[in-house]
């Protein structure tokens, strides 16, 4: 038992590692064990930072009184994802599925790794040196259509139409080294037909050979949503086609005055985006998720000299590596099975602006052949042999450090060089705190109007625990707590309260409060002079929305000259606009 309990760890560790869903496992009191790479990317966080930790700081928003919970819900990161407690926990970029494992005592642990095996929805199978068939999971057996209790202990070759030559468990055994997305078409001893697209690995004891495990998706299911993503590129091409030059497509809705703050790191970010604007230089911007990345994109390509020109974006994480390239460059017909004549979205925003959105999660191969696009101003579509000129303004965001992403390998060093020749840094809400009046004010007239309702303001306990809240998902988070609050208000009440709030939010703040500055702006430490002119604009500001920006009035309750107040208003750039009643994202 304890040898196949050994050789099953190694088996699962090979299928962790490799697989696109997250694993995660909980001991006793939610302390995470086990998280797997997949995992900590979709949750953005890394492996050696998780380990030991309790998984209800990491993921409050799973928990209700400490329990993990179940349904449709979204993270501060803004990723929306199901969750259903049962043996394990993944996440899947395409499916965001949440499956959750709570382990008790060690001698459980060999059921439990075969009951997180049968949990994943990829179809994994697994043989031993001879090829007779030891691991064969639930998506498995609904994929062949088979039972697992009928093709366990069998040799691979008996139940596929394959021979030791053509199958890649024998390969992967024979070549000692893994088969990366191997597309491969067989049938089963059952007279199923069946295409798939493999990843297959030799498992070793010893330095020696002992077994190889596949890890499969169905093809046409790829195929099916490459048929999906092409189609709609299509359409967008045709619309592209029916428009003038005066009335190109264009999807970019934010401008400047659309990003509420008044901070001077903000207003810095601000300023450097809208001198980007005057050229077509590459921009790539960093920020944290949910700083509004791409807002300061929107902006910047609607104060350019290209803004009645399309404004497409694309998230690189949200899209297959082997569909992406395709998508970004076009394909020819034959290119790969069911391709036609399609051009990609570097032709669709010609003489306008690509968005690369996360672009640290873009393999580094079609890194390089995004660098040739940016070199020599061409593109090759998917199999074909003829160049095509491109007039295209390239913006690029990143969630991650730029040297950080380098040294992982996420970014390549001599793309990042390329792409940055203006570079933005977005400010995360915790280095603009003073920004949250104006914030909360814009949210709360947001959700009045979404809502029905009446709500005026937040109470000074609801602003200190703001202040005292580090808001590690940045404005989408802040955002989200707003919105919260405002749901669970009855109809009379008009003040934010602290109870109001989500309770991770108030729990966080709480445990600090000991350490709380009573006064609401909470300034971030810096230069006096800066800090200074921050409070007197914030001053200015609240006092002119509480007397609905009448001058003569907000001057005599300031004690200044209408002429004073003016010229500090000018002098800040304080306008009525400022306050929008729009949306942040």
């Amino acid at each position: 038992m304890e040898e196949k309990y050994d050789f099953f760890k190694k088996l699962l560790k090979t299928i962790f590692t490799n697989i696109q869903q997250g694993i995660i496992i909980l001991e006793k009191n939610n302390i995470l064990s086990c998280i797997n790479p997949k995992a900590a990317e979709l949750l953005e966080i890394s492996v050696s930072d998780a380990i030991g930790r309790n998984f209800e700081i990491i993921c409050p928003e799973l928990f209700i009184q400490g329990k993990l919970k179940s349904g449709t819900f979204n993270l501060i990161n803004g990723k929306k994802i199901k969750s259903t407690l049962i043996a394990s926990i993944g996440l899947s970029r395409n499916d965001k599925k949440v499956l959750f494992l709570q382990t008790t005592s060690i001698k459980d642990e060999y059921d439990i790794l075969k009951n997180i095996v049968n949990s994943i929805d990829e179809a994994i199978m697994a043989c031993d040196h001879e090829g007779r068939l030891i691991i064969y999971n639930d998506a498995n057996q609904k994929l062949d259509n088979l039972l697992r209790e009928k093709v366990l202990g069998q040799l691979v070759t008996n139940i596929y139409n394959l021979t030791q030559e053509n199958s890649l468990l024998f390969q992967a055994m024979k070549e000692r080294k893994p088969i990366q997305d191997k597309h491969q078409s067989y049938t089963t001893c059952t007279g199923k037909k069946l295409n798939i697209v493999c990843n297959t690995y030799p498992l070793f004891r010893n330095s020696k050979v002992v077994g190889a495990v596949s890890i499969m998706r169905d093809y046409s299911k790829i195929k099916e949503l490459s048929d999906k993503i092409l189609d709609l590129q299509e359409q967008l091409h045709k619309r592209n086609k029916k428009n003038t030059k005066n009335t190109s497509i264009k999807s970019a809705k934010y401008t400047f005055d659309d990003i509420i703050g008044l901070s001077q790191p903000l207003e810095q970010s601000i300023t450097w985006a809208k001198q980007a604007a005057k050229t077509d230089s590459p921009v790539l911007i960093y920020g944290e998720t949910g700083t509004g990345k791409e807002l300061f994109a929107q902006s910047i390509h609607n104060a350019s000299q290209r803004a009645s020109k399309p404004f497409i974006a694309i998230n690189c994480a949200a899209i297959p590596e082997n569909l992406l390239e395709g998508i970004l460059f076009g394909t020819v017909s034959g290119s790969f099975s069911g391709a036609v004549d399609r051009p990609g979205l570097f032709e669709q925003a010609t003489t306008g602006t690509l968005l690369l959105d996360e672009l640290n999660s873009m393999s580094m191969g079609l890194q390089s052949k995004l660098l040739r696009v940016l070199q020599e101003g061409v593109i090759r579509r998917v199999g074909a042999i003829d160049e095509i000129p491109v007039d295209v303004r390239i913006i690029t965001n990143i969630n991650m450090e730029p040297y950080e992403a380098i040294q992982k390998q996420k970014l390549r060093e001599d793309l990042f060089y390329r792409l940055s020749v203006v570079y933005l840094k977005i400010p995360s809400l915790h280095q603009h705190k003073e920004d949250i009046p104006l914030l909360a004010k814009n949210f709360i007239s947001k959700y009045n109007r979404k809502f029905n309702s009446t709500v005026d303001n937040l109470s000074s306990d609801t602003m200190n625990i703001f202040m005292q809240y580090e808001w590690p998902g940045n404005i989408r988070e802040f955002q989200h707590a707003i919105e919260s609050a405002m749901n669970i208000m009855k109809n009379y009440e008009t003040i934010i309260l602290p109870e109001h709030l989500p309770q991770h939010i108030f729990n966080n703040s709480h445990r600090s409060l000991n350490k709380k500055n009573d006064f609401n702006l909470s300034l971030q430490i810096g230069e006096l002079s800066n800090t200074m002119k921050t409070i007197e604009k914030q001053i200015i500001l609240l006092s002119l929305q509480k007397n609905n920006w009448n001058v003569a009035s907000t001057a005599r309750k300031l004690g200044m000259k209408r002429q004073s107040l003016q010229y500090r208003m000018k002098k800040y750039n304080i306008k009525q606009s400022i306050i929008k009643k729009n949306e942040f994202f």
